[in-house]
């Protein structure tokens, strides 16, 4: 349907907003006088392909039509969106100055956010099924460690997160594996009486490393691995290291070398492998004298107590200058000094318990069994406890739990709810078989799984307004937005108390909470998914063209962009410096691949970056692999994410049929990336879109596939060109030019920082009339230079956080009235 929007109309909104003094920053707007200039800009710059004869993208713009400006909120913010951008007018066209655009966007901006009664204030949230990433609450809950991502699918992703109500389907199937989860998290935490004895493999990923001190192993140890085990029972555990370099081509057994094994920091076994006794047995019997030698090392018994433990297997490090054979490997060798030393290679084999006296004294059975019938017998009496006390337990252990599941107050019909389970448990076996069974229908219950605001109107209601959320609903949707798992006793006691409503309170608790340790949630869950850059395994770099690449390599740069993001959010600092902080984190190995030489060893430490081309996030490996192709670079897909996540201002999408293919054709010469995408642009319709994204990724062309700088293209034989002229006419060489022109003087970055934040709070997808809200919060957390804290109170005090707004009316079937 074609829309139409008057400039009449529109210039008079303008106009009376400008002398009411509301305005999008600061009150302040152009003034009135400047309304036919305002009429002059659209005429020239829009009215061609937006006029009844041509009506691009279905919208025309002319003096006649009589329409209000606020009845078409969602079309002007979608304008204002591709005029930030530079996306409109087109590539091409005669383009308005950057001042005709800025002015044009704040007068508009003014009228949209001025007072009105039919603004809705809030929108409205479905109800919401807990997360894969939220199901790691009952590791909280519960005192275990369970990893959601091998036991639930994944979510469908929208604007890049995954807690987004309307997207949260529930199926068969994944009602199947959620019960499948519940019940393995109830076994972990009660324990069996009777152990099973269990296997479980961990596999060596770091084999590219291995004569270097890993991270998080003891100082004074060399090579090796680290993992975390669960020990389900006090008992006996037998380690298998399965490999450790001694083949038939190895020189490992030429020198000793001594292995130990480490649970939970403390040595538990320690053996020496290598010199000429082993050399010797080696020599003499070859494959069966290799296995003779392996297995000291196989079924290691090891007493452990109940608990999920760090395991580490490493080698005691040995000066190089200990003995005379290591003095010439100092520097260069023949052979490498990784072919004369043992390595974990194969992996660790764990197995156990064996001998268990039963079940154990775990954390997570001391955060469940809050009581233990059998000590509640009197004493020196060797009855077994009676079912009352059974039940009473029971009841107790129902109540605590479900009170910190169901995030709420819990009364007696809902333990009633639980006890059901426990007596179908305890029926089958023990007092512990029956509160795994309630633990499981804890967290099967709807009260846990789902959470709904109960007070929102329907549309059948006689007053279809929002709703204040009530305190515990606030509690949950807070506790969500910042921790990602359900409220602490403080929140929900303050919930229950009737104190949480106002946003003085709300405010209060959100600083409270920003500043405990699982704010770090927001890192994971909010802004490495909002920057796409949770998971670099999604782009594998060609091994023959970018050999130095290695697993090890992005996991650091994963941790290095972990890091950095928290550095600036969790520390408080204006949101603005992730794109422009000069710091950064790196351990050795990374700082080489940036060119850094002052670093040395496996540790990530803060380090100033001289070069500000690699300031910010522009800067970061984690975001130039991630905007890369496996074989090469490439511009259009940096460009559409400093667009997209940026700047706020995502591309169109490319047509289902457009050529992508950027390749030489066989029997040319290789031409630049740039060559290639200018012979692309040169087609009809493809420089509309590309006369945007390229010039910004072009910007970037100098990082190469793996965030390396590069000077040449060394397949093209010719010099990297990095300049390039935005569609405002200003012409940037690098990131740094870049950055500066993007986002200089321009609060763009935090307003789409802000929109994100807030979408991610409320669980759903912004709509035009959350907007100026946005603006306010952005407006509003200026006097505190845009930090985390300012921008989180804004968001936690607004109308759209603390109201729910009726469900929308469905759509009447063909031929009904409503």
């Amino acid at each position: 349907m074609t829309r139409a929007i008057s400039f009449v109309v529109a210039v008079a909104v303008l106009a009376s907003a400008a002398l009411s003094g509301q305005g999008a920053r600061g009150g302040q707007v152009t003034p009135a006088s400047d309304a036919a200039g305002t009429k002059a800009l659209l005429d020239t710059y829009c009215a061609g392909c937006h006029s009844p004869a041509v009506k691009a993208g279905g919208l025309v713009i002319e003096a006649s039509t009589l329409a209000a400006l606020r009845e078409h909120r969602d079309v002007w913010e979608k304008a204002l969106r591709k005029l930030r951008g530079r996306q409109m007018p087109p590539p091409g066209s005669r383009q308005p100055s950057q001042a005709e655009i800025d002015g044009f966007v704040a007068w508009m901006e003014a009228a949209l956010d001025a007072p009105d009664p039919a603004l809705a204030i809030a929108g409205h949230v479905p109800m919401q099924r807990l997360t894969r990433t939220e199901f790691t609450a009952v590791n909280d809950l519960l005192a275990i460690e369970l990893d959601a991502a091998q036991l639930l699918p994944a979510e469908i992703e929208v604007h890049g997160f995954d807690n987004i109500a309307s997207a949260l389907s529930v199926s068969p199937a994944f009602l199947d594996q959620y019960v499948a989860a519940a019940r393995t998290a109830a076994r972990l935490a009660v324990g069996e009486s009777t152990p099973k004895v269990s296997v479980a493999a961990y596999q060596q990923h770091e084999s590219g490393d291995q004569p270097l001190h890993l991270d998080g192993l003891p100082l004074g140890t060399r090579g090796g691995m680290k993992f975390r085990h669960t020990f389900p029972a006090d008992g006996e555990y037998r380690f298998t290291i399965q490999d450790i370099g001694v083949d038939l081509y190895s020189r490992v057994l030429e020198t000793r070398h001594t292995l130990i094994l480490l649970v939970d920091g403390r040595e538990v076994f320690r053996q020496s492998v290598g010199g000429s006794d082993d050399l010797r047995t080696v020599d003499r019997l070859g494959a069966p004298g290799r296995a003779e030698v392996m297995k000291r090392f196989a079924d290691v018994p090891v007493q452990v107590k109940a608990g999920t433990y760090d395991v580490a297997v490493t080698f005691i490090e040995r000066a190089r200058v200990e003995s005379d054979e290591f003095i010439g490997l100092i520097v260069g060798d023949a052979f490498s000094r990784g072919d004369r030393e043992p390595r974990i290679q194969g992996g660790v084999q764990v197995v156990g318990p064996f001998n268990s006296p039963g079940v154990s004294e775990t954390p997570s059975r001391q955060r469940v069994f809050i009581c233990h019938p059998e000590r509640e017998t009197a004493p020196g009496r060797r009855s077994a406890p009676s079912a009352q006390r059974e039940a009473d337990c029971a009841r107790r252990i129902a109540a605590n739990l479900a009170r910190r599941a169901f995030r709420r107050p819990v009364n007696d019909a809902d333990v009633d709810s639980l006890m059901s389970h426990f007596g179908a448990g305890r029926k089958a076996g023990s007092f512990d078989s029956g509160i795994e069974h309630l633990v499981a229908a804890v967290l099967v219950s709807p009260d846990f799984l789902f959470r709904a605001i109960r007070t929102s109107a329907t549309p059948q209601s006689s007053s279809p307004k929002p709703v204040a959320l009530n305190d515990l609903e606030l509690a949950s949707r807070l506790s969500f937005f910042l921790w990602s798992q359900g409220p602490d006793e403080v929140l929900l006691d303050a919930a229950a108390a009737g104190k949480l409503r106002t946003p003085e309170a709300l405010r209060a608790q959100a600083l409270r909470m920003l500043s405990d340790r699982r704010a770090s949630a927001l890192v994971r869950n909010f802004a490495l998914k909002w920057l796409d850059v949770d998971n670099l395994k999604e782009v594998e770099p060609d091994p023959n063209l970018f050999p130095a690449f290695t697993d090890q390599l992005r996991r650091d740069m994963a941790a290095e962009i972990d890091q950095f993001v928290a550095s600036v959010l969790l520390e408080d600092r204006s949101v603005g410096d992730l794109l422009t902080a000069d710091h950064t984190f790196v351990n050795e190995r990374l700082a080489r691949h940036y060119g850094i030489t002052t670093v040395l060893g496996p540790q990530f430490r803060r380090v100033t970056l001289p070069d500000p081309r690699r300031h910010g996030l522009l800067g970061k490996g984690a975001v130039l692999l991630r905007t890369s192709y496996g074989d090469r670079t490439s511009p259009v897909i940096r460009g559409a994410w400093v667009m997209d996540k940026l700047m706020g201002t995502p591309p169109t999408p490319p047509p289902p049929d457009v050529e992508t293919d950027l390749s030489t054709p066989k029997g040319e010469a290789p031409k630049t990336l740039r060559a290639r995408l200018e012979s692309h642009r040169s087609k009809p319709g493809c420089n509309q879109c590309h006369g945007v994204i390229d010039p910004i990724g072009l910007a970037l062309e100098n990082f190469d596939a793996i965030g390396r700088w590069r000077d040449r293209d060394t397949d093209a034989r010719a010099a990297i060109d990095a300049k390039t002229t935005l569609p405002n006419g200003r012409a940037v060489d690098g990131p740094a030019e870049l950055r500066a022109a993007l986002f200089g003087g321009r609060d763009l970055f935090v307003r789409n920082f802000t929109e994100k934040l807030t979408m991610y709070a409320l669980g759903r997808e912004l709509e035009a009339d959350d907007m100026p809200q946005v603006r306010a919060i952005v407006r509003r957390s200026a006097v505190q230079n845009h930090t985390l804290s300012a921008i989180v109170s804004g968001i936690v005090s607004s109308d759209a956080f603390r109201y729910q707004a009726p469900p929308p009316k469905a759509a009447a079937p063909k031929g009904q009235k409503d």
